[in-house]
């Protein structure tokens, strides 16, 4: 039988484990109190992995640790490295532990787009537990305890990567009998408004369908104004008026009736959907990786 030669080069593991948790926290500190260790016994790691391999992996900083040139190259593929072998690992031999990723998204999105599908996400991975929050308003900065995070706008947050994720139409909507009366009275577009439903915080619709129907400013309407597209659907249901909403927002309203186009038309949106996460390297777990990846390939289809 040959002998299985051991590999060369290759740094003791719990040397990388100390790089790879500093590296994402940009602190010993924090990298020993996520490995239970010492700070001491981090710094002893990380001086001992830079003599194995004959090159700085970090700057000491006063307050924290920066990564080299050579510690920045090195850290993709020790990441890589290590979420391939996890993968492997509950690929051949499973996992019975049950992990929970906490995901945020905007209130309409969440209710309309997102929870329905994500029992199939549940039956394809059932040892994954979502935690669907829904906002209504952007935080600032990331919640630390947030997995992933899902943003409407152009695509710039100082600080993070946005990912695109779903860039939706714009379509006008209202209940059955106000398109009846509105149709016996003129022309929805040159009555739409005076019974428009404003959403807060997405007045960049009304502007989008007022260029496209070449509609001079108008005094403001007497339906009520709202700040989240769910009540504007839903004021719209009882004839309250109508609302400007996403295309896959609407699909249970049309399947049921209470919702019908009020204009045929359909007006493009500049601003999109996209999945955010921060700019600075940081280890993805693998359960919220294989949402990302998910989520993605839900929104293409």
């Amino acid at each position: 039988m040959a002998q299985i030669r051991p590999v060369v080069g290759l740094p003791t593991l719990t040397w990388l484990r100390a790089f790879e948790a500093a590296a994402r926290t940009s602190s010993f500190a924090a990298a020993a109190a996520e490995l239970n260790l010492t700070s001491g016994a981090i710094s002893y790691q990380i001086r001992a992995l830079e003599a194995h391999l004959g090159f700085g992996l970090f700057e000491r900083l006063p307050r924290g640790v920066k990564l080299t040139p050579m510690g920045v190259a090195y850290l993709p593929p020790v990441r890589k490295a290590f979420e391939e072998l996890a993968d492997s690992t509950v690929g051949l031999f499973g996992g019975s532990e049950r992990v929970q990723i906490t995901v945020h998204a905007p209130v309409s999105l969440a209710a309309l787009w997102l929870a329905p599908k994500l029992p199939a996400f549940s039956i394809a991975h059932p040892s994954i537990d979502v935690r669907l929050s829904s906002v209504i308003w952007d935080n600032a900065v990331l919640d630390e305890a947030t997995d992933l995070e899902i943003r409407y706008g152009a695509g710039h947050w100082h600080g993070y990567r946005p990912e695109r994720l779903l860039n939706q139409s714009i379509l006008a909507v209202c209940s059955p009998t106000l398109l009846r009366t509105a149709q016996q009275n003129g022309d929805m577009a040159a009555l739409l408004p005076g019974h428009l439903i404003h959403i807060m915080g997405f007045e960049n619709h009304w502007l989008k369908v007022r260029q496209a129907l070449e509609q001079a400013e108008a005094p403001a309407s007497a339906c009520p104004t709202v700040d989240t597209t769910v009540a504007a659907l839903e004021l719209a249901a009882t004839g309250a008026g109508v609302a400007l909403a996403h295309r896959i927002f609407l699909d249970a309203y049309f399947a049921t009736g209470r919702l019908v186009l009020a204009l045929a038309q359909d007006f493009a949106d500049d601003f999109s959907y996209f999945v955010i996460t921060p700019e600075r390297p940081q280890r993805i777990r693998r359960e919220v990786q294989l949402f990302r990846d998910w989520l993605l390939a839900v929104a293409s289809n």
